[in-house]
């Protein structure tokens, strides 16, 4: 009878989540020149686990990370600054921060089985390890070329970000961003192939390699083509512009008017 007013489960398994958001955000925008999508992220963890508690650690002093600071408090009450007055104090002080939480957590009662790092210092290791000790599962989310070895290691199993389709839907969008703004300007002209790239590059501050590989598969995938037109007095010269399919890019959801 009284199983009748048991509290309905969604019979995922349930996690604590621990995230150190200097890594995300300096490791994103020093590696990949992008920003920390926190709320995509949460929504895939309870695809597949029931986030009982959230856990978002930084030093939220300096003007750009700070910005960042109230969009994270949408998303959880334990947000947690790691900033201090005292003279010496750097970046292990927000290590030390998140490896206290995570040991309390452990001492207290709680049920979760699978505890979700977002890291990549090796700071973590022997957490890491611990926390397999006492039989839970150990998910390691780290940025690409800023992860440690060695916590990979030790990981249950270890997720780099961002993951390859989302930095070439990031480079996609600022490809097609630039694109529309000429066409805006400038209606009836075609954009040429190797400006549009060294204009992407540079208004966005990322390498001119990676905008012409993303550039390079939407032309594979026949959003744009690229059209060959001779110049010079003697046609001495080629030029390749580009002509963009946005009716393609919308039907696929690749590209929706802004404004």
């Amino acid at each position: 009878m009284f199983q009748l007013f048991k509290k309905k489960t969604s019979g995922k398994p349930k996690a604590a989540v621990f995230v150190d958001y200097e890594h995300w955000y300096y490791g994103y925008h020093n590696k990949v020149q992008m920003k920390p999508n926190v709320e995509e992220w949460l929504e895939e963890l309870k695809q597949e686990y029931d986030v009982e508690k959230l856990y978002i650690f930084g030093d939220f002093s300096e003007p750009k990370i700070g910005t960042e600071l109230e969009k994270l408090k949408v998303l959880t009450s334990n947000v947690v600054h790691t900033a201090s007055t005292k003279e010496g104090v750097d970046k292990d002080f927000t290590d030390i921060m998140i490896l206290d939480t995570i040991y309390r957590s452990m001492a207290e009662k709680n049920d979760c089985t699978v505890y979700i790092l977002f890291t990549g210092d090796a700071h973590f290791t022997k957490v890491a390890e611990y926390l397999k000790e006492k039989d839970k599962k150990v998910i390691i989310y780290g940025v690409r070329f800023a992860f440690s070895n060695a916590l990979k290691s030790v990981a249950t199993s270890y997720v780099e970000m961002p993951r390859q389709e989302q930095e070439r839907s990031h480079y996609n969008d600022l490809i097609l961003v630039s694109l529309d703004r000429l066409r805006k300007k400038n209606a009836g002209r075609k954009p040429s192939y190797w400006k549009t790239i060294e204009s992407v590059a540079s208004y966005n501050h990322v390498p001119k390699n990676r905008v012409r590989t993303a550039l390079d598969g939407m032309i594979s995938q026949k959003y744009i083509e690229v059209i060959s037109k001779k110049t010079g007095r003697d046609h001495e010269h080629t030029q390749l512009l580009l002509e963009v399919d946005w009716e393609q890019l919308r039907a696929d959801g690749l590209w929706a008017e802004i404004g």
